[in-house]
């Protein structure tokens, strides 16, 4: 007869754990055993196996840092550890029949084990969360294919490395070569000699270096050219002589392997482009990676940010980290982490939500253009409708990647793209696309719409392109673009160069809206006293929808006046708001602002002071309505 033999595998932190654990008596049980360090189990423990003898178990010792990342582990299946039995070798040493039932807790479910170390490298980082793209561009390799990849500074030099090192061929990188590579002194020819050569430029010296790597190419190796957008950058119908020689001398080698790469936000030559067989864009960063190509897709908060981390922000969820990193590479994202734990480093309970706004402030930081908003819906009175449509798009936007996977086709359908904030002068637009960045914890850019618009054919389009890219970057973020009308006005069919522009610009903004990742959470918004003068294109409802804001009504009046006030510390109890909102019916939310701002200033920096009494509140608004009445006839002139 044959007896199975029980197995379990136990996985120790370190080999002292390991070590203590041989070190057990075989009386004593599998519970107690297993209670008396850090263990965790590769599979959970069958019901009943804690009271069994260490002898009669067959365990596998294993150590944590040996096994694949992200492996799942099981702690022991009880609550707490039993007290050790009595030594069954000693007489009387059987448990009584009668002996009341040891208590056992309900077996746990499994639990998630960080599967990060405390150190996590930004190769490491990069290789893990692009590293469906570098399997793809490596085959390609393998296929004697060139492969054009764009993708952000940073991560290039963790990416060549491991795509040449999967395809299996050595990489000839082109890099500056020193400008003596001899180190001997070299002899100084005299003063005013006409045979001393030109010193070349660094541009210079990279050709002639790539003219060599191209000349030494074979089937084994695999030309790496890390910025050939700097090196050979620019249009088509504007090719500098530098991109002219790269085109040359890289067409003139069509059966060598070639691996080159690109920045988003530059343009390399569509002649030249043409040069490799595929072009792959890497951008941002995936919801789940794999660790192993037979392992299930974990979440991103899970393989790019370390257990440390991890476990320093209380109510830390994985899924949740997502959305505000969406848009951040890699190298980016774990400079972001190292930042968030410095900051907290000294704080005695920080909580997830501290992470991530010291995410958004250190995206904000690393943007000259992108900056964290100050104003929220609280500070916006009146317009309750608005914020509650407002309130439903931010919902879908932040929380679709909650839907189950069978409506993940249904992503690109729900996400709006973007709103346009249209009504009078004065009412609160901007205030309303700051208030949506904060909602979504997003950073923001607030672009005047005549910036955008270049000198030269062609500026435009980039400035748009670059707005965009520098979006995606700072993804969750809000782009206002001020003025829309100015730069989204209607097309027309006449040649003249302006609407020529304008046409061009129109069109780029609906490229950039139609390329949108669902999961990288970006907001357009554009706001105009002149929604008749906006492109039809543009005003589709899975384009922009519009949304009015116009002068506030009574209750939003009253409600503005009682903020205001209370914001700048002046009394208006006894019937004194509804006497100014009375009296300001018809103006805007800028006009009752300017009231009470008025009478701050006369009541702090006027000498003699002027206290804000409800006399004083009178004339100023008695002024405002004069001054409007002028420019109103000066405007009629």
């Amino acid at each position: 007869m044959t007896t199975s033999v029980r197995r379990i595998s136990v996985v120790a932190p370190d080999q002292a754990s390991l070590a203590a654990l041989r070190r057990q008596p075989p009386h004593i049980t599998v519970g107690h055993a297993l209670a008396s360090g850090p263990y965790l189990l590769l599979l959970p423990l069958p019901p009943g196996w804690d009271v069994l003898s260490w002898e009669t178990v067959s365990p596998e010792l294993l150590l944590q840092a040996d096994l694949p990342h992200g492996t799942p582990l099981y702690p022991p299946a009880y609550a707490s550890p039993a007290p050790p039995p009595p030594d069954l070798t000693k007489r009387g040493g059987a448990e009584p029949a009668d002996a009341p039932p040891r208590e056992r807790a309900a077996p746990e479910e499994p639990v998630y084990r960080h599967p990060q170390p405390e150190e996590l490298h930004e190769d490491q980082a990069t290789v893990l969360a692009y590293g469906r793209d570098i399997a793809q561009v490596a085959s390609l390799l393998r296929a004697r294919l060139s492969v054009l990849v764009v993708a952000e500074k940073p991560v290039v030099p963790h990416l060549w490395r491991e795509m040449a090192s999967r395809a299996g061929l050595r990489a000839e990188v082109l890099e500056e070569p020193p400008e003596n590579e001899d180190d001997a002194p070299q002899e100084q020819p005299p003063p005013g000699d006409p045979l001393i050569p030109m010193q070349q430029n660094p541009r210079q010296r990279l050709l002639a270096r790539l003219r060599e790597l191209v000349r030494g190419l074979n089937d084994d190796t695999v030309l790496v050219v890390q910025h050939l957008d700097l090196l050979a950058g620019g249009s088509d119908g504007q090719l500098s002589p530098e991109a002219r020689e790269v085109t040359e001398l890289l067409h003139g080698a069509p059966e060598r392997v070639m691996l080159a790469f690109a920045a988003p936000s530059l343009s390399v030559p569509e002649v030249l482009a043409e040069r490799f067989s595929t072009r792959v864009t890497i951008t941002g960063v995936p919801r789940t990676v794999r660790f192993r190509d037979d392992q299930e897709e974990q979440p991103l908060g899970r393989a790019l940010v370390s257990a440390g981390e991890a476990e320093r922000f209380d109510r830390y969820d994985p899924v949740e980290f997502y959305k505000h990193v969406a848009g951040m590479n890699p190298v980016l994202l774990r400079q972001a982490m190292r930042y968030a734990i410095s900051v907290h480093k000294d704080h005695p309970a920080p909580v997830a939500r501290d992470l991530y706004s010291t995410i958004r402030a250190f995206k904000a930081q690393m943007s000259s253009n992108f900056e964290v908003p100050d104003v929220g819906f609280d500070d916006i009175a009146g317009y309750d409708e608005v914020k509650a449509h407002i309130q439903r798009a931010i919902d879908i936007v932040m929380g679709h990647h909650r839907l189950p996977p069978q409506y993940d086709h249904l992503r690109t359908k729900l996400i709006p793209r973007g709103f346009i904030f249209h009504g009078p002068p004065g009412t609160g637009k901007t205030l309303f696309a700051k208030a949506i960045a904060n909602r979504m914890n997003a950073t923001i850019l607030v672009v005047s719409g005549p910036e955008v618009m270049g000198t030269y054919v062609g500026e435009s389009e980039r400035n748009v392109r670059e707005i965009f890219a520098e979006a995606r970057r700072n993804a969750p973020s809000v782009v206002v673009f001020d003025e829309f009308d100015s730069i989204a006005s209607r097309r027309s069919e006449h040649s003249d160069g302006g609407t020529r522009a304008g046409n061009a610009v129109v069109a780029q903004i609906l490229t950039e809206m139609d390329g949108f990742r669902p999961e990288v959470p970006t907001l357009v918004i554009g706001t105009t006293n002149r929604l008749n003068l906006i492109d039809e294109a543009l005003l589709r409802p899975s384009r922009f929808e519009s949304i009015a804001i116009d002068l506030p009504n009574d209750e939003a009046r009253l409600k503005m006046i009682n903020l205001h006030a209370a914001k700048f510390g002046i009394d208006v109890g006894g019937g004194v708001d509804e006497l100014i909102a009375s009296a300001l019916r018809g103006r805007n939310g800028d006009d009752i602002h300017s009231v009470f701002r008025d009478a701050f200033v006369a009541a702090h920096f006027q000498d003699p002071p002027v206290a804000p009494t409800p006399e004083q509140l009178g004339q100023i608004v008695g002024q405002l309505q004069r001054k409007r009445r002028e420019q109103r006839r000066s405007g009629r002139r």
